[in-house]
């Protein structure tokens, strides 16, 4: 008797109930895998550690044509620096990083270590500081003795078994295109749709600078721009990567595929807890 995908996927949960998203997210990497087994527990680990409702199908097409090459997998992250917060501020810490950082390291180090162990091969774990498009670079851009501190302080917390970058270093042409004050594309990269869920989910972080509608807007603008050619570069030259993202902004990830976002970057979103 040939079963049908539910009945194999029941099987393969052994009566385990999980939730109609979680089951249906199953349906969809067993239709794109031939029901890899293997896949699927790896995807099964990841419904047990992410944001729920922030992977689409392409997304998960993606991750899933990855897993399928079986070919070492780069887990990479891309870590912002940490800035001084408070109406008025500008420039960045030089006492220590942020807990934001310091999750966001060991989740990287944890998923890398996890899929090894579930017989996929995996290179070392990268950390990428991302040290172009900087917060109010007309004034940060002559504090780079700060920034230089923080990627010190930074560096103190990547594990030994990982690799670390700086982005302007591991894609050098990064510092003529974007440089550390960004840039804005004219037609944006991005939706009208995705640029308002920017805008509306920065005010929350922005108001901590005290700026204006203006000011975000515009800000929002040269982050779109900005990081949409950073994964341009991603994805010409780490096709086999996932990304681990580690912003608190979540609608910032869309921007790194750009107007390809039926052909997007493999990024997962960790539950930061």
């Amino acid at each position: 008797m040939i079963k049908n995908i539910n009945e194999k996927l029941n099987e393969f949960l052994k009566g385990e109930k999980i939730t109609k998203e979680n089951f249906d997210d199953l349906k969809n990497i067993a239709n794109f895998t031939q029901f890899n087994e293997k896949i699927l527990n790896w995807f099964r680990y990841l419904q047990s550690l992410e944001i729920v409702g922030w992977r689409n199908k392409f997304v998960t097409k993606k991750i899933c044509d990855i897993l399928e090459k079986n070919e070492p997998i780069q887990f990479y992250s891309l870590f912002c620096p940490s800035y001084i917060k408070g109406e008025g501020a500008d420039g960045f810490r030089t006492d220590d990083v942020g807990n934001t950082t310091k999750v966001g390291l060991e989740r990287l180090e944890k998923i890398t270590e996890e899929t090894k162990k579930m017989g996929f091969l995996c290179k070392n774990p990268e950390a990428i500081f991302f040290d172009i498009a900087l917060e109010q670079p007309e004034k940060t851009i002559h504090k780079l003795e700060e920034l230089t501190k923080n990627i010190e302080n930074f560096k103190k917390y990547v594990p030994k078994d990982m690799n670390f970058m700086i982005l302007s270093e591991k894609f050098p042409e990064l510092k003529d295109i974007v440089g550390y004050n960004g840039i804005i594309i004219e037609p944006l990269p991005i939706n009208d749709i995705i640029l308002k869920r920017i805008v509306d989910r920065g005010k929350k972080f922005y108001e901590l600078f005290g700026w204006s509608e203006r000011q975000i807007l515009e800000r929002s603008k040269i982050i779109a721009s900005s990081e949409a050619v950073v994964g341009m570069f991603l994805r010409n030259q780490m096709s086999n990567a996932i990304m681990i993202y580690t912003p608190t902004m979540l609608e910032r990830a869309q921007v790194y595929s750009g107007v390809k976002q039926e052909e997007p970057l493999a990024i997962i979103m960790p539950r930061k807890d």
